[in-house]
């Protein structure tokens, strides 16, 4: 399968699936990046951190549904212009 077709199966932005994708994501690296910046207290970098993993997870785990959610046929009729 082609890096392209790969793509199409997880750009869906019609799917509030994707975007709750990329709203975990994006929320874990800020998490990360807030840690990383300001050196907060021990129990809240912790607190922090386990949220930032948990946003994470749950990213990977959308994106997977979003993966195996998209049958590669549907892809390939939009890639060759069909929608």
């Amino acid at each position: 399968m082609s890096v392209s077709r790969s793509l199409h199966r997880l750009w869906q932005p019609r799917r509030g699936l994707f975007w709750l994708m990329l709203a975990f994501n994006a929320l874990s690296s800020l998490l990360a990046w807030y840690v990383h910046l300001t050196d907060p207290p021990t129990a809240l970098r912790w607190l922090l951190s386990l949220l930032a993993l948990t946003n994470a997870g749950l990213g990977w785990w959308m994106l997977v549904r979003l993966w195996r959610e998209t049958p590669p046929e549907h892809t390939a009729h939009r890639a060759g212009g069909g929608g």
